[in-house]
C-alpha cells in the first residue's frame, strides 16, 4: 500500500509540473543580459537608469522567446504600445526574410501565460500591447517598422521571432523602405566583415529604439514615434580595436529616393538624444567605421553604405580643456 507521505510527494511533483514556465516578461534587464554588451543595459533618462526601470508598471522587459529559445530582449512601453528599444547580439545572418504570421507577447495580457510568443488574434484589441488591427489603417502611409530587423537575425527561427508586434513601431513607409533600410544594410555589412571575434565568427551588439512623440497616435492607441535610432559596438580582431557608430532619423517620409542617414558617433547620439547606449564599456565615443564604407560597397553592392561619411567627432570635453590650457598659457606669457 502506498503511504500518505508518498502520495503527498507525488501530488506536489504533479503540481510543479503544471505550473507555468518561468515568466519571460521579467522585472529586470539583467534577466536577459546575454543580449547586452558587457551585460550592461542602456541609460535612458526617466525610463532606465543604472539598470533600474523607473516605472515597472509601464515598462516591461521581455526576453523575446520563440520555440522555447530566447532570441533577443525588448524593453516595452505598455502605455505607448511600442518598444523603447530592442537589443540583440549579431552573430551573422543566413537565409531570407520568412513569410510568417505576426505575433504578440501573451504574458503582457496574462502573466501566467506561456512564455513563448504566439500568433496574434487579428480581431482582438489587446490591453497592454498593439494588435494587428491597430495597424489596419493604411491611409497614413505607415509601415510596421521592425526595431530588431529580421535581416540582422541569424537563421529562419531567429528571423521569425522578430515578427512580434512588441518589436514594431508605426514607421513612415518611405523612411522604412529607403534611408532606414539602407542604414540597416550598411551596418549589417560592417558587422559581418569587421566585427569578428577570436574564433573568427561575427559578433557585435546592437541596440535600436524609438523616441515617442507627444501624443501622435495610430488608431488612437499606438504612439507614432518622432525619431528612430540605432547604435552598434564590437571588438574587431580584424582591426584590433573597438568599433562603434550610431544613426538616427526623424520618422517622416524620405525626401527623394537617394537619402542616407548620416553616420554619427556615440558621443553625438548622447548629445542629440541623451542616450548612453553602451555605458561602462570600451566602445569609442568619437569615431565611426566610415573609413571602411568604400571598401565595403566595392565588395558587395547590397551593402548600400553612404558614399561619404565622417569618421570622427570632436570630443567636447577635451576640446574645452585644450581651450582653457591655451588661455592660461597666453595669460602667463602676457604677465
Amino acid at each position: 500500500m502506498v503511504s500518505v507521505k508518498t502520495l503527498l510527494s507525488l501530488a506536489a511533483l504533479l503540481l510543479l509540473s503544471v505550473v507555468p514556465m518561468v515568466t519571460e516578461v521579467v522585472r529586470s534587464m539583467s534577466e536577459c543580459a546575454e543580449f547586452l554588451l558587457k551585460e550592461t543595459p542602456p541609460r535612458i533618462p526617466g525610463v532606465l537608469e543604472g539598470g533600474n526601470i523607473r516605472d515597472q508598471r509601464r515598462y516591461k522587459p521581455i526576453c523575446q522567446t520563440f520555440n522555447n529559445t530566447r532570441r533577443f530582449v525588448t524593453l516595452y512601453d505598455t502605455d505607448n504600445k511600442i518598444p523603447v528599444f530592442s537589443a540583440y547580439k549579431f552573430t551573422g545572418s543566413i537565409g531570407r526574410r520568412p513569410d510568417t504570421l505576426w505575433k504578440i507577447e501573451p504574458q503582457l495580457e496574462d502573466e501566467t501565460a506561456n512564455r513563448n510568443m504566439r500568433d496574434v488574434d487579428n480581431t482582438r484589441v489587446y490591453n497592454h500591447q498593439a494588435g494587428k488591427s491597430d495597424y489596419n489603417d493604411k491611409s497614413r502611409g505607415l509601415d510596421k517598422g521592425h526595431i530588431f530587423p529580421s535581416s540582422h537575425a541569424y537563421d529562419t527561427s531567429d528571423k521569425t521571432s522578430t515578427f512580434t508586434l512588441t518589436n514594431i513601431v508605426p514607421q513612415a513607409e518611405t523612411f522604412n523602405k529607403k534611408s532606414w533600410s539602407r542604414m540597416e544594410s550598411c551596418v549589417k555589412c560592417v558587422l559581418e566583415k569587421y566585427c569578428i571575434d577570436e574564433n573568427n565568427n561575427p559578433e557585435g551588439f546592437v541596440v535600436t529604439g524609438a523616441t515617442p512623440s507627444a501624443g501622435n497616435l495610430l488608431n488612437d492607441r499606438v504612439n507614432i514615434p518622432s525619431v528612430l535610432w540605432s547604435a552598434f559596438c564590437c571588438y574587431s580582431t580584424k582591426t584590433t580595436r573597438w568599433l562603434a557608430s550610431a544613426h538616427w532619423g526623424d520618422n517622416v517620409p524620405d525626401e527623394g529616393d537617394h537619402k542616407y542617414l548620416q553616420t554619427k558617433t556615440l558621443a553625438e547620439l548622447y548629445k542629440e538624444l541623451n542616450l548612453k547606449v553602451f555605458p561602462v564599456t570600451q566602445c569609442p565615443l568619437h569615431t565611426t567605421p566610415a573609413e571602411f564604407y568604400l571598401e565595403t560597397n566595392a565588395e558587395n553592392t547590397e551593402c548600400d553604405c553612404p558614399p561619404t561619411a565622417s569618421t570622427t567627432s570632436a570630443p567636447h570635453t577635451s576640446t574645452s580643456v585644450f581651450k582653457i590650457c591655451l588661455i592660461t598659457i597666453i595669460i602667463i606669457i602676457i604677465l
